[in-house]
């Protein structure tokens, strides 16, 4: 049966690879009957309120929003003191949405105040009798979508240049950590992906998984199928083989290799030829770095000369 899905997974895949675009659904069925939807904002019904949208200012308190919105400057001190519990006023961001409801006369008064922490998660205080304060999620809504591309310079720009998600590349790279070298990709190495993309309010949030994928890599398909047994789910080729081997194809995430395996390498200070055997990355710092596969720590210490922090690993 696991064998049955490959299959129709893996056709799917080949008509999508004929595309080399980035594919958006439509809807093309008859339009619903005209019904009245009433406007909601955070579970409460707006149509008759004034609705406040903004962003917290650089050095905007919470007292600077609601005094705006007539909420008396000893109830604002209030809120601060005890409903730390729910959410410590103190850890409001700037940069961060919120949103204020307020009666629609000429006073335009707070009724409501809701302040998003990330985009799915957000406290809500409801001023209009006693004080409540609530944590609530938002719905996030998962979408399908196809991307295909060919490399020319980096796997990186080539998911950017044809309006995907460049976050992509490190999804694909965990995905084939085990199968593909992603510092070794070539030019004209094709790739399409069958992935999720997450949306709350109608607005693109992050990736979700990837569901298929095939990547053309010198000259070899490599595909990538996730199924899920057992509660847990995992990657597998098309013969229904895990994606996980012994071995990482490299010890961290894809970002890019700054110095290569060398018998001869120009040194970059001291500008003489002399044996590099090793790869060097570079990436942010803080960046995880991982042992390509199961061992034993046999030593740790720092290396002089440039080699700095290091660990012996016996696999």
């Amino acid at each position: 049966m696991l064998k049955n899905i490959f299959i129709v997974l893996l056709l799917i895949i080949s008509l999508l690879s004929c595309n080399t675009s980035l594919n958006n659904d439509s809807y093309n069925g008859n339009e619903e009957a005209n019904i009245y939807i009433p406007k909601t904002e955070y579970g409460i019904i707006v149509d008759s309120l004034f609705v406040v949208k903004d962003k917290v200012k650089k050095n905007e308190f919470l007292a600077d929003i609601l005094l705006k919105y007539k909420v008396d400057y000893y109830y604002i001190d209030y809120i601060a003191r005890y409903t730390r519990d729910t959410f410590d006023v103190r850890r409001i961001r700037s940069g961060n949405n919120y949103t204020v409801i307020c009666d629609n006369d000429t006073s335009k008064k707070a009724l409501y105040f809701a302040y998003e922490i990330n985009p799915y998660r957000y406290v809500l205080y409801n001023f209009k009798d006693s004080l409540l304060v609530n944590k609530g999620v938002k719905e996030v809504v998962i979408k399908p979508d196809t991307i295909s591309g060919e490399i020319s310079s980096s796997l990186w720009n080539s998911i950017a240049e044809i309006g995907g998600d460049p976050n992509l590349a490190n999804s694909l790279s965990e995905v084939y950590a085990w199968t593909i070298d992603f510092f070794g990709l070539q030019k004209g190495d094709k790739y399409t992906v069958y992935y999720e993309k997450q949306y709350v309010d109608g607005e693109y949030i992050e990736l979700g998984k990837i569901i298929a994928a095939n990547f053309h890599h010198i000259g070899n398909d490599n595909y990538a199928f996730y199924f899920v047994q057992n509660n847990e789910g995992d990657y597998f080729d098309e013969k229904g083989n895990s994606l996980q081997r012994t071995f990482l194809k490299a010890p961290l995430r894809y970002s890019r290799i700054s110095s290569g395996f060398s018998h001869s390498r120009l040194h970059p200070v001291l500008k003489i030829r002399r044996p590099h055997h090793g790869v060097d990355y570079a990436a942010p710092s803080g960046t995880p770095v991982y042992t390509v596969g199961d061992g034993i720590v046999i030593k740790k210490g720092y290396q002089k000369r440039g080699g700095g922090n290091y660990i012996s690993i016996k696999h």
